[in-house]
């Protein structure tokens, strides 16, 4: 079994936290003063599609910019 990053569970705690608010991977990076949205990427593409994320294309429920997103819908 695989173990996840550090930053990923930072990215994962943080969209749980924001439960059901549809996030960028940019506005991930910023919250969590990461170093790329390259590093959010990863660990959104990660967690997509399995324990309740889910990746779509739609608004960011904090910068508002039509982009992929990822959610918790729990």
């Amino acid at each position: 079994m695989a173990t996840r990053s550090p930053t990923a569970e930072r990215v994962e705690a943080l969209i749980r936290r924001l439960d059901g608010t549809p996030l960028c991977n940019e506005c991930i990076a910023d919250r969590l003063d990461l170093s790329s949205a390259a590093q959010a990427g990863a660990a959104t593409q990660g967690a997509g599609g399995v324990g309740g994320f889910e990746l779509l294309k739609a608004s960011c429920g904090l910068c508002g910019e039509p982009r992929h997103v990822i959610r918790y819908k729990g």
